[in-house]
């Protein structure tokens, strides 16, 4: 039974599933990296994978957990060499600091089966755009109505931020938006969410971009329109451009090693 969607961002994440269902093989063995509170892992097992998902924080602030989700270390896939079909992840690798991110892509090499390989959503350049535009409304709103009730996670209050970051970085954050990712600010994310900077990471950690969909769906990172249907937001994709995009790679390097694969792969 597939697990109901009620947050803004279930819905979102529950709608780019649905777009990139047809990608898995039937009874594929799924691996998510970044599991969150387990809600895409609940909506793949739902639909007849095998899945298994992990994360650095399986605490966190969710308001509730849709499946198991192991803690793993942010280094070493806690999984055998190639026993896992599809390597998975939505809107995490930018998360992840570059370095620990090459590594991270021998790792899923080193677990993918000889016909595997990995799908990827990750941010572009339109969501960071729109996100920095919605964080003034978004802010000035929270300020009016409090922290919002229905995202699925429970947000720090003021009076929490400033006990953890002082008041200096709260102004700054204020007056302009912190990086989403790993990078220095959100400038800079607006080049490193480039689909050529993709593929040029991808590509560095031994995979090849094989497929490069727009997910064709349209939203920010804040809750501004939580109640705007899908395909307002199907058509907003076609209009603005898609907030993420999805990559299908193939490895082009050997499991724990530097040495090409062959051509025929």
């Amino acid at each position: 039974m597939t697990p109901h969607s009620g947050s803004y961002l279930e819905r979102v994440r529950h709608a780019e599933l649905d777009a990139i269902r047809q990608f898995f093989p039937d009874r594929c063995r799924i691996l998510e990296i970044g599991g969150g509170n387990g809600y895409q892992a609940a909506v793949l097992a739902s639909w007849g994978f095998e899945v298994r998902s992990i994360d650095v924080d399986t605490e966190g602030g969710w308001k509730k957990r849709y499946f198991d989700v192991a803690r793993y270390d942010g280094k070493t896939l806690p999984v055998a060499d190639g026993t896992v079909d599809v390597v998975f992840s939505s809107n995490v690798l930018e998360h992840i600091a570059e370095d620990t991110l090459q590594a991270l892509f021998a790792e899923m090499r080193r677990v993918l089966a000889t016909e595997g390989f990995a799908l990827h959503l990750v941010p572009t350049p339109v969501w960071l755009f729109c996100t920095s535009l919605a964080h003034y409304p978004w802010l000035a709103l929270r300020v009016v109505r409090g922290a919002p009730q229905n995202e699925g996670i429970v947000l720090p209050g003021v009076a929490s931020v400033v006990r953890r970051r002082g008041w200096t970085d709260l102004i700054k954050r204020a007056l302009w938006p912190a990086p989403h990712g790993e990078y220095p600010g959100s400038f800079a994310e607006l080049f490193a969410f480039r689909e050529r900077a993709w593929r040029k990471r991808f590509e560095a950690g031994g995979f090849s971009v094989t497929h490069c969909y727009p997910a064709e769906l349209f939203y920010s990172g804040y809750t501004l329109l939580p109640c705007l249907p899908m395909a307002w937001r199907r058509g907003l994709s076609r209009l603005l451009g898609s907030a993420c995009k999805v990559y299908i790679l193939k490895p082009t390097i050997s499991a724990g090693s530097n040495d090409a694969l062959p051509s025929s792969r």
